[in-house]
C-alpha cells in the first residue's frame, strides 16, 4: 500500500514539473500548433462581403472583356471582316478601305448562311415596284437594305436585317414600326442568308491599325485572321 500512494506522490510530482515547463516548452492549444505559430499577419485575414464579392467579379468580368478585345496579333498578314447581310453597312465598309487605300488587298467572298431570323418587306409584284418602296424606306432613313434577287417566294422582298437570335429580330422590326415601317415582317423559322466577308491580304503593321480602326466603325462585325483555306 505504501508503494502505491508513493508511486502516485512521484507521478503528482512530475505532473506539476511538466506543466510548470520544467521538461521542456508547454505545447500550444489547438491542432498543428506549429502550422498557427508561422501565419503571416493572420490579424489581415477576414471574411469578405457581399459588395467586395460583386467588386471582385466585376473586376474580372472587365479584365475579360478587355482580354476579349486585345488588338489581332501582328503577325497576321490577312484578316477577314464579316459577316455582312445586307448592301448598307457594306458599302460604307467599301467606302472606308478606298479612304483607307486598302481598296486594292479586299476582297469579297459571298457565302450562305443558315440559321438567321430576316426581318423583310413582303415581294413586291415587279421590279419597279420594289425599287419604289426601298426609295421610301430610304427617305425614313433606313440604309441597309437589300431588294432579294433570283427566283424564290422571296424575289422582290426587301431585306431590312437578318439576325441570329429571333428577340432581336423582333426588337429590330418593333424600331421599324416605330419609324413607319407598317409593312415589314420577321421570318417564321430561320433561313439561311447570303452573306459577305471582305477578305484583306498582305497585311502591315500600318495596314494593321487601320484595321484597328475598322473593328470600332463596324462594332457589330468580327475581324480575324484568314483561315488557313487563304492559302497564305
Amino acid at each position: 500500500m505504501r508503494m502505491v500512494v508513493l508511486v502516485l506522490f512521484l507521478l503528482d510530482l512530475a505532473l506539476f514539473g511538466w506543466l510548470r515547463g520544467m521538461f521542456g516548452a508547454f505545447p500550444a492549444a489547438g491542432r498543428e500548433p506549429g502550422r498557427l505559430d508561422k501565419q503571416l499577419a493572420p490579424e489581415r485575414i477576414r471574411v469578405l462581403t457581399d459588395h467586395e464579392v460583386q467588386q471582385l467579379r466585376r473586376r474580372a468580368s472587365e479584365a475579360s472583356a478587355a482580354r476579349a478585345a486585345t488588338p489581332l496579333e501582328a503577325t497576321a498578314s490577312c484578316v477577314e471582316i464579316g459577316d455582312f447581310a445586307g448592301d448598307g453597312v457594306l458599302a460604307r465598309l467599301r467606302e472606308k478601305l478606298a479612304e483607307m487605300r486598302l481598296a486594292d488587298r479586299a476582297s469579297e467572298l459571298a457565302q450562305d448562311v443558315p440559321g438567321w431570323y430576316q426581318v423583310y418587306v413582303p415581294p413586291a409584284k415587279s421590279r419597279a415596284e420594289a425599287e419604289r418602296r426601298a426609295d421610301e424606306l430610304r427617305a425614313l432613313g433606313l440604309r441597309d437594305l437589300l431588294i432579294i434577287q433570283g427566283n424564290g417566294p422571296m424575289r422582290f422582298a426587301i431585306a431590312l436585317g437578318s439576325f441570329r437570335d429571333p428577340e432581336l429580330a423582333r426588337k429590330h422590326l418593333a424600331q421599324l414600326e416605330r419609324r413607319g415601317v407598317k409593312d415589314a415582317r420577321v421570318s417564321d423559322s430561320p433561313t439561311a442568308v447570303q452573306v459577305t466577308r471582305v477578305r484583306i491580304r498582305a497585311i502591315d503593321a500600318a495596314a494593321m491599325a487601320q484595321v484597328e480602326t475598322l473593328k470600332k466603325d463596324f462594332p457589330q462585325q468580327k475581324v480575324l485572321p484568314c483561315g488557313p483555306e487563304a492559302g497564305l
